[in-house]
């Protein structure tokens, strides 16, 4: 998972930093405010690939006594950083820039290099974010290609990466912010009108805003340790039910200690005449059991106790679409 995260990002850093350059361009010949916007977003972007890469690869250095349960983490905390970033480089200037251009309005110029460095930028962002979609369906483990690669990415956030899910909306992010940025200066050249680039601009940080916010919180929640999905969760305590020797699930608890990986904690019941060492069979079974079937759990601590003669699990079905 991590190489695949890898390569997007790389993808995308590549991508955002031609991108940023040509925008620069654009944005300084011509005044537009919706052009600024979009080089602020750019470099944001281009930035925040670098925070991305640095968790990724800090998170793989290996156990040892003090970080007991990895480095997993790492990603989750320069993954805010990044969020941080487009928050407050993308979105925030965008809408400072945004409200200048309509206070003190100028007249635009290169109107037709701006719109042919956004076609071009069009076309480098959607090579990033196919570079994300296929990391993320590799990720999920899902084998669509294709425009068919693309309907199916939505439903499979989700389950993706951080730094993987945080490239694929910054992408998305940045193709919105292209074509209102497009239509805003057409609108300008064509109404004689530059309100439509400073709405454009302040409407580019909004978007931000609103996706830097977001991703902030998840990553925030993941820091803190947050459960497992609790389908996942009752999946699990289904699997365990059916185990040998298992007479009841008492409870579950898991913690997030990386992207897509859990410590959990089972507590199970037991016949009350189970000597110790049949004891410490079902224990092993039910560990390595739980750790072939759900690879998310990567550190799984199982305790046992005596049937307290009530079903404390409730056995229910999956969800089906």
């Amino acid at each position: 998972m991590a190489h695949n995260s890898e390569s997007a990002i790389k993808a995308a850093l590549l991508a955002n930093g031609v991108i940023m350059l040509m925008k620069l361009v654009a944005a300084v010949m011509s005044g537009s405010a919706s052009m600024m916007a979009e080089f602020k977003h750019s470099l944001g972007d281009w930035a925040n690939g670098f925070f991305l890469l640095i968790g990724i690869r800090q998170a793989r250095r290996p156990v040892d006594d003090k970080y007991q349960f990895g480095h997993g983490k790492r990603v989750f905390f320069w993954s805010f950083v990044a969020s941080l970033g487009m928050l407050f480089i993308g979105g925030a200037l965008s809408i400072y820039g945004g409200m200048q251009k309509i206070i003190h309005p100028e007249h635009l110029e290169y109107v037709g290099l701006n719109l042919g460095i956004i076609g071009f930028s069009i076309l480098f962002e959607i090579y990033s974010m196919t570079m994300a979609v296929k990391a993320i369906m590799h990720e999920v483990g899902e084998t669509a290609t294709g425009l068919r690669m693309f309907l199916k990415v939505i439903p499979a956030l989700a389950r993706a990466t951080p730094a993987t899910r945080f490239i694929f909306l910054e992408d998305s992010a940045a193709l919105i912010g292209l074509l209102l940025a497009g239509g805003a200066i057409t609108l300008s050249v064509v109404t004689g009108n530059v309100l439509f680039d400073g709405l454009a601009s302040i409407l580019i940080g909004i978007l931000l805003l609103i996706i830097a916010l977001a991703t902030a919180k998840e990553n925030v929640a993941a820091i803190l340790g947050e459960a497992a999905d609790p389908a996942l969760i009752q999946e699990m305590g289904n699997f365990v039910l059916s185990l040998d020797g298992v007479k009841d699930v008492h409870s579950v608890r898991s913690m997030c200690i990386g992207p897509n990986s859990y410590l959990v904690e089972l507590v199970i019941e037991a016949n009350e005449n189970t000597c110790l060492s049949e004891c410490d069979l079902i224990n092993e079974r039910v560990t390595s059991q739980v750790k072939e079937k759900f690879k998310e759990f990567v550190h799984v601590h199982v305790s046992i106790i005596s049937d307290d003669k009530k079903r404390d699990w409730v056995c229910q079905a999956p969800a089906t679409d």
